[in-house]
Formats: structure tokens, C-alpha cells, sequence
């Protein structure tokens, strides 16, 4: 009887009591009781989940508050087979039932066929070019459903559209190109897709600014890193002189001017306002000695400011 009780509560309590010589159990004043308790009332909470799930029913033995009662084996047979059938009701999945299939309408208009594109809902595409809809079509700004597909990142769409004859030189307001378009999204995928399908990396948009200009700008790395092997001009000026290591100097994309000047990128090379990417690191690395070394540990005497200081302050806290 003695070891049975010792059996119990170990089980129920997860803890090992010391046994003196003269065979009395010892544990902590109140450890054994508090320990049944939790384990009656989480039983208790559970029980009726559980019973759902037991093949047999059985005969709980409670007190009169409901409290299931630990007295006999057989209580604590039935308290372990509650706790299995909890465990397996825990590893049970609730299977959510499938989303039901989208109706495509009959008739897809531009409109619905451009936020098709956007929202990657190929079925409505396919309805829309069934029905001989264009797929160079574009909107008010010129922008096609290739473009915004190329944007979003939707590598299927862009496949369909490209399939279907979608012209990847189409030129928004803008002038850019579906190219540029996923240097903006980021997406390597789908300027892999458009390249392979003959799409130019050496387009300009209005500010002349190439590809390559917009995926170091938008801080893309492995765009402008695809780019830069495909065979991108690495030293190409937009309209304002900027080459891609201008932007990225600017922008402190450390990673792409990493990339660039591995690859041959001329840091001294000068934009319309004769400054090289060199000088503009210069400056700002004057800019922030000078702020430095004019700083006041009293606060109340105000420091004085060089137009190159405030620039610098406006170009960190940009950055950030």
C-alpha cells in the first residue's frame, strides 16, 4: 500500500518522494495535496472534451463540488486515460474546409483586367484573353497589365502575359519599361523571366535613368547584382550625371557599393554638378567632423552651422 501511494504521487505530481528506512514517505508539507488538486481541476475542465473521444464510457468518481476524487487505482487509471485522450484531442488538426473556387465572370473588362494583374488572379486573366481582350492594352498613365505585374512581383501572371504576346518594351508616362518595373518590385525572378525573353537592360526612362539605376536606388541587391552580370553599363549617367555609385553613395547602400566597385565602377567619375561619388563621401565625412568638433557639452551655447553641416544633418536622418 505504501509503494501504491507512492506510485500516485509520483504520477500525479511528476516529483520522486524520499523514503526513510523505517518505510514513512516524506514530502513537502502541502505539496501532495495542492499537486492533486491541479491535476483534479484541470481533469474536471477537460473531462467532457475528452469522454468524446474514449471508446468506452466511464464512471467518474467526484465529490460533491464536482472535484474528481484520486482514492483508488482505478481513479487514477481513469484520471492517466483522461490525460491520453486530452493529448491526442490536442494533436488532432482542426481541417479547415478548402476556399471556395472564385466565379469568374463572364465578360472582363480592362479594368478588371488590370487589378487581375495586381492581385495575381490568373483565372481572370485567362477569361479576359479568351474573349480577345488586349494584353498590350494600357491605362490613362500608359501603364500596362505586364507593368504592374512586373511591379507586384507575379511571376505566373508575367509568364501568361508573355505568352500571350505582352510587348516588354512598352513605355509608361514615364518611359519605363516593364524592366524597370521589376527593379522597382525587387522581384529577381521576374527580371530573370523578362530578360530572358529579350528584354533590354539598357533602356531609359525620362530622368535617363537605366535599370540598374532603379534597383540600386530601390536598395535591391540581388537585381542590381543580376544586372551587373548580365552586362548592365556599371557607369551609366542619368540626367542629372548620376551613376549608379552616385545613388548609392548617397543612399549609403553599402552592399551595392561593394558590388560596384568590384566591378569595375569609377568612383571619381562627375555628375552635372561636378561631383564625384568620392567627393560626396568626402564632404559628408567633413560635414560630420566639423559638427563634432564645434559640439558644446552645455547645451544653452548654440552651435553654429555651415549650409554643409545642415545638409549632412537632412542626408543621416533621411538615411534613417
Amino acid at each position: 500500500m505504501m509503494m501504491g501511494i507512492l506510485r500516485v504521487q509520483e504520477l500525479v505530481s511528476s516529483k520522486k518522494c524520499e523514503v526513510k528506512e523505517s518505510g514513512d514517505v516524506q514530502y513537502s508539507e502541502g505539496e501532495y495535496e495542492t499537486s492533486v488538486s491541479q491535476e483534479k481541476q484541470e481533469d474536471l475542465r477537460s473531462h467532457k472534451d475528452s469522454l468524446a473521444d474514449t471508446d468506452a464510457p466511464m464512471n467518474l468518481n467526484v465529490d460533491k463540488s464536482g472535484h474528481l476524487r484520486l482514492e483508488t487505482i482505478d481513479d487514477l487509471q481513469i484520471m492517466l486515460q483522461l490525460r491520453k485522450s486530452r493529448k491526442r484531442a490536442r494533436r488532432v488538426q482542426v481541417r479547415k474546409p478548402p476556399p471556395a473556387p472564385e466565379t469568374v465572370p463572364y465578360y472582363v473588362d480592362e479594368v478588371d483586367f488590370f487589378k487581375a494583374c495586381e492581385e495575381n488572379k490568373l483565372p481572370l486573366i485567362e477569361r479576359y484573353l479568351e474573349k480577345s481582350g488586349d494584353v498590350n492594352a494600357c491605362d490613362n498613365f500608359r501603364r500596362t497589365g505586364l507593368h504592374r505585374a512586373c511591379t507586384q512581383g507575379h511571376v505566373d501572371v508575367v509568364k501568361r502575359l508573355l505568352e500571350a504576346g505582352a510587348s516588354i518594351e512598352n513605355k509608361d508616362k514615364l518611359d519605363a519599361t516593364a524592366v524597370h518595373c521589376a527593379c522597382r518590385g525587387g522581384s529577381m525572378l521576374v527580371l530573370d523571366l523578362l530578360l530572358n525573353h529579350d528584354g533590354s537592360f539598357s533602356t531609359r526612362d525620362k530622368l535617363c535613368s537605366t535599370p540598374l539605376h532603379v534597383a540600386v536606388r530601390t536598395g535591391h541587391y540581388e537585381c542590381a547584382e543580376h544586372l551587373v552580370h548580365c552586362g548592365a553599363d556599371i557607369n551609366a549617367k542619368d540626367r542629372e550625371g548620376d551613376t549608379p555609385m552616385h545613388d548609392a553613395v548617397r543612399l549609403n547602400r553599402f552592399k551595392i557599393i561593394q558590388l560596384l566597385l568590384l566591378h569595375g565602377a569609377n568612383p571619381k567619375l562627375k555628375n552635372c554638378e561636378g561631383k564625384s561619388p568620392l567627393d560626396s563621401t568626402l564632404e559628408w565625412q567633413s560635414g560630420a567632423k566639423s559638427i563634432l568638433s564645434n559640439f558644446k557639452d552645455d547645451a544653452k551655447t548654440p552651435v553654429k552651422s555651415s549650409p554643409v553641416q545642415f545638409n549632412c544633418i537632412l542626408h543621416v536622418s533621411n538615411s534613417e
